[in-house]
Order: C-alpha cells, then sequence, then structure tokens
C-alpha cells in the first residue's frame, strides 16, 4: 500500500484569498500531495461582508471547519502567511492532535503568554511597520491598531509585491478585499493556549525581502515566541507564494518530511 503524502492547507492573509496560492498549490499537487485552500469568511470569493464577523474565531471558522471535517487519525501542514498566522495558531490550539506542524510564513506569530495586540502595536508603532496612513480603516479613534483595513495600490506594490511580476500585482489589486481586525478580541491573553498550540510544533519562514513585515520584525517574533526551526527565502517579497513558489514548495516538502 503506497504510503500516503502530507497534506497541506494553505491560509491566506488580510485583504486576500485562497486565490494568492495558486501558483504553490499547484506544485504541492503536482508532487502528489493533498492541498487544501480556503477563503476564511469574508475574505475571497466567501460571500460575507467584514461587519458581519465578529471574531478571529468566526473569521477563522472556515479552517476550523476544515479541521474538523478531517478524519481524526489525519495530521495536516498548516501553513499560515501575514495576518493567517493568528488562524492557524487558533486552528493548531483547538486540533492540535491534527496539526503535524504549522509553519508561519511571514506572518503573526502569538505567544500563549502575550497578546496579539502587543505583537501588533509593536508592528504597527516601534518596529517600522506599515505606515498606518497607507492603510484605510473605518476606526480612526484607536490609530495605532485599525478595525476594517484595505490596502492601497501604491502599498501593495511597493511593500507587498515589490519582487513579484507586475502580471501577479496586477491580479491581485482586483481580487484583494478589505479584512477585519478584531481589537477586543486581540487583546485577549488567552488567545492561544500553553497546553495546545504551546505544543505544537512550529516552523518559522522568513522571507528575506518582506517589505510589508521586514526581516527585523520576523526575527523579534521568532525571539519573542521561540520555533523548531527557521528557514530563510533568499529574495522572497511579502508574497513569497507568488515570488518565489518554487523555493517555498522545496522547504515546505521538507519540512513536512521532518515533521511527519
Amino acid at each position: 500500500m503506497e504510503e500516503k503524502k502530507p497534506h497541506f492547507v494553505l491560509v491566506h492573509g488580510s485583504c486576500h484569498g485562497a486565490w494568492c496560492w495558486f501558483k504553490l498549490a499547484s506544485l504541492l499537487r503536482k508532487a502528489g500531495h493533498e492541498v487544501s485552500v480556503i477563503d476564511l469568511k469574508a475574505s475571497g470569493i466567501h460571500p460575507a461582508m467584514p461587519d458581519q464577523v465578529v471574531s478571529v474565531a468566526d473569521y477563522s471558522q472556515p479552517l476550523l471547519d476544515l479541521l474538523d471535517s478531517i478524519a481524526a487519525d489525519e495530521r495536516v501542514v498548516l501553513v499560515g502567511h501575514s495576518f493567517g498566522g493568528f488562524s492557524i495558531a487558533l486552528a493548531a490550539d483547538k486540533f492540535p492532535a491534527k496539526v503535524s506542524v504549522a509553519v508561519f510564513l511571514a506572518a503573526f506569530m502569538p505567544h500563549p503568554s502575550i497578546s496579539p495586540s502587543h505583537i501588533l502595536h509593536n508592528y504597527f508603532v516601534e518596529k517600522g511597520g506599515v505606515d498606518s496612513e497607507q492603510i484605510s480603516t473605518d476606526d480612526h479613534s484607536k490609530p495605532t491598531i485599525p478595525t476594517t483595513i484595505q490596502f492601497d495600490a501604491e502599498l501593495m506594490r511597493s511593500r507587498f509585491y515589490n519582487n513579484c511580476s507586475y502580471e501577479d500585482y496586477t491580479l491581485a489589486t482586483s481580487l484583494v478585499r478589505a479584512a477585519p481586525f478584531y481589537r477586543d478580541d486581540l487583546s485577549r491573553h488567552d488567545f492561544v493556549s500553553e497546553g495546545n498550540y504551546g505544543r505544537t510544533k512550529r516552523v518559522y519562514a522568513v522571507c528575506k525581502d518582506d517589505q510589508a513585515i521586514k526581516e527585523s520584525f520576523q526575527r523579534w517574533m521568532i525571539e519573542t515566541s521561540p520555533v523548531d526551526e527557521v528557514v530563510e527565502i533568499e529574495g522572497a517579497d511579502h508574497m513569497a507564494m507568488l515570488s518565489k513558489p518554487h523555493e517555498l514548495c522545496s522547504h515546505l516538502l521538507k519540512i513536512a518530511e521532518s515533521y511527519d
């Protein structure tokens, strides 16, 4: 009987959707792997609107439903990009036995004893994150951490898609949507637990030429919440799945084999 290959679950970041994984998903499937790509709530072609989503868990519900649906003895490789790091952390916390490894791809990575809002505050205020004036938000009362956000085209090209082809950038500008941030929910110090998420095997994939979540901030998150392994993708901008899909695929195949 042929041994079953790892199942990859790919989780997009803010304002994006399952569509952004099309290159990587194709490579993984060509290598014989099962790949699940999902639209989180109010993202991609999901019909909900941002103001209909009440929490990060609600936003992440399509991912939680997917993990709930897989067999009890199956384990997946969770890959979360950017804000999707919070979603895969929630999924690993709820279904620890179904996650062989969680891979944070230039992603926000929580710690069991630190609120996500602390990480976001450091990103927006102290560590040189995306300038707040380049993000459209519906709440100006607390400008350091926005609520509903939308990236403008100039920001996307200069900070997110700086090493991507112009075709990929053009595709993205036609598909991105406004996305929710949940300030109150992200202020919780019990966002994830030490007993479940804290014991999950974690790998951080550093994108070396990321201008949205810069390498220095990626390294700060790794120091704050140490992982089992760090891999580096040279020349990758924030959208490594588009700018460096072959290199990312190679890393993920090695990771899946190591944490099977």
